[in-house]
């Protein structure tokens, strides 16, 4: 039986699948960021506005899905861009 750990061993084809995993949740995280800070607040007409909390939903849940994954976080320190998380 073959079990894989939190932390896959370097150099591995497991680490190498996590690392390219982590790039991409990095990715999608910043296209996120970039899209909600383009974002209208409210969108709809003047007379009847609605917020538009869609970009900032998807921001958070990129968060928390990136600081649930090790090499994410690894790799965001190691770049001192552990901002991102919190962005």
């Amino acid at each position: 039986m073959v079990t894989e750990t939190a932390a896959p061993i370097r150099g591995t084809d497991a680490y190498w699948r996590q690392r390219r995993l982590a790039f991409a949740l990095i990715q999608n995280l910043e296209r996120a960021i970039r899209i909600r800070n383009q974002a209208p607040m409210y969108v709809g007409s003047a007379d009847d506005p609605i917020e538009n909390i869609g970009p900032w939903d998807r921001v958070c849940q990129l968060q928390d899905r990136a600081r649930l994954h090790p090499l994410v976080l690894e790799t965001l320190a190691a770049q001192k861009r552990l901002t991102l998380l919190t962005a």
